[in-house]
């Protein structure tokens, strides 16, 4: 995966990350690219670019988000996907939530855990639906976090064992309704993070993200991933700052 991410910074990658996306979307993919470098390049943007981990949900690690990561790379970012069912992926979300129900939370959380030891620099977690509980594992409990995205899911942070880091930058984006996340739930943590931003996205299925789900919504996924690059551009904007006040600039 990491291979292929790489390879996308090259002409030879960009073509081959086109190919991974809906053919009406690869045109979109090499404008909004072409306009994100304008931007950064118009900004004099100097700050570190996020390492991010990115969790995958039930469905498993799918071309679809194989294609995100490639897409974030491609950006300027560098991005691990950890793989929770060792490859297996499916085409069902029934399969894949029995699936994860075999192997356990325990499987779940160890694999998020020993990727943020194999990656000591990662300092962005992304989790969509079932990987949102390891992506929110990682926010809360590791100091070098400094941003969280949780797409489809959000738990309450006792339920984790921990506590939310108020200085966490943290966006969750929603279905609206969405049978799977519980809004209980989902209150009880924007009760410690008061300053997350909420994303609906209404009369959309629980993963319209994803091409490989059946709930996919091309002009939704399109949006969700506008906000997706915004956030974290604003976040390696905050770190530019950050350096610049750290060295009395």
């Amino acid at each position: 995966i990491e291979r292929d991410a790489r390879d996308a910074i090259t002409p030879r990658g960009l073509v081959r990350v086109a190919l991974l996306l809906p053919r009406h979307r690869a045109g979109f993919f090499f404008a909004r690219r072409s306009s994100r470098q304008a931007r950064i390049a118009r900004r004099g943007h100097t700050g570190d670019m996020a390492e991010i981990l990115l969790f995958h949900h039930a469905y498993g690690l799918t071309d679809g988000l194989r294609g995100l990561a490639a897409r974030l790379t491609a950006d300027g970012h560098t991005v691990h996907c950890p793989d929770s069912y060792a490859g297996l992926t499916f085409r069902r979300l029934d399969d894949g939530v029995r699936h994860a129900q075999k192997i356990g939370h325990d499987a779940v959380e160890e694999v998020a855990r020993r990727s943020a030891r194999e990656f000591p620099s990662a300092d962005v977690v992304i989790g969509f639906s079932l990987g949102t509980m390891p992506a929110q594992i990682l926010a809360q409990d590791l100091r070098r976090v400094r941003g969280c995205l949780l797409m489809g899911g959000a738990l309450p942070p006792k339920a984790l064992g921990g506590m939310w880091r108020s200085d966490v930058s943290l966006e969750i984006h929603l279905a609206d309704p969405d049978e799977w996340v519980d809004q209980a739930e989902l209150e009880s943590l924007l009760y410690h993070a008061p300053h997350a931003h909420v994303y609906r996205y209404n009369n959309k299925g629980h993963l319209f993200v994803d091409p490989c789900s059946k709930d996919y919504d091309a002009d939704a996924a399109d949006k969700f991933e506008e906000r997706l690059e915004a956030w974290l551009e604003d976040l390696d904007e905050q770190s530019a700052e950050s350096q610049l006040a750290g060295h009395g600039l």
